[in-house]
């Protein structure tokens, strides 16, 4: 696998698949990851036509970007 490909991938650019999306989906993928439910996740990425490895770099992506909305 060619990391080249990716990036910066420190959280910095979004993975094309997100560019797709609309704002309320994203909100849904967010809610999803902050409560640390995989099977949910997965279940709403399938429901966008996603693949398993779109899923999965969305999944990492949102792990490594830094938290916008802290609110402690």
């Amino acid at each position: 696998m060619d990391n080249r490909q990716s990036g910066n991938r420190q959280g910095g650019s979004r993975p094309s698949t997100l560019e797709n999306i609309s704002e309320t989906q994203i909100q849904e993928l967010e809610r999803q990851f902050n409560e640390g439910d995989q099977e949910a996740w997965k279940a709403l990425t399938q429901s966008y036509g996603w693949s398993s490895d779109q899923s999965q770099e969305v999944w990492t992506w949102f792990g490594q970007r830094p938290d916008e909305s802290d609110q402690g």
